[in-house]
């Protein structure tokens, strides 16, 4: 479990879309809670997204989805790759309901496949059910269905240089 975006050195989180111009009380009021499993296998993501996120009154902009998942499955596979960097090569996104402000919602990312450099990389956005009987298990609940995604992330060439000077 960790919030990665409040570990981030201030002058970084500064210039973060995520970290901080979407933050804020009526936006993402908290970093979202993540809990990963394995070395970049899978991911889930806990966010609330509040009323100033929208495309639409009180539905959330497909855009911030996209961005979320974006990042989210990123974040992913990023240990399973040799640098723990990657950027986006690709990302196919696919909405099926209106996600709708002021609540909760679970983006779930899991890594497909790995090939030296490249990730294949698979996620979901749920709204958050709030009034089940889960089974607590953020891995197994399943949520309405947002938003699906799949996506190719590759580690730059100049990662190895670049995050590992000693090498050049």
């Amino acid at each position: 479990e960790s919030r990665p975006h409040a570990q981030m050195p201030e002058l970084m989180r500064r210039h973060s879309l995520t970290a901080s111009t979407l933050a804020g009380d009526t936006k993402i009021p908290v970093p979202p809670l993540i809990f990963t499993k394995g070395q970049g296998e899978e991911l889930v993501a806990i966010s609330y997204l509040g009323n100033d996120l929208c495309g639409h009154v009180g539905i959330i902009h497909g855009g911030l989805l996209a961005t979320m998942l974006d990042e989210g499955l990123a974040r992913c596979c990023f240990a399973a790759l040799p640098n723990k960097v990657g950027v986006t090569a690709r990302l196919e996104i696919d909405y099926r309901n209106v996600c709708r402000s002021e609540g909760f919602v679970v983006l779930k990312a899991r890594t497909e496949r790995v090939e030296g450099r490249k990730a294949w990389v698979k996620g979901r956005v749920e709204r958050l059910d709030m009034g089940g009987k889960g089974t607590g298990n953020p891995w197994e609940e399943r949520g309405e269905v947002l938003v699906e995604a799949a996506g190719l992330f590759i580690e730059p060439k100049w990662a190895k240089v670049r995050l590992h000077p000693s090498v050049a």
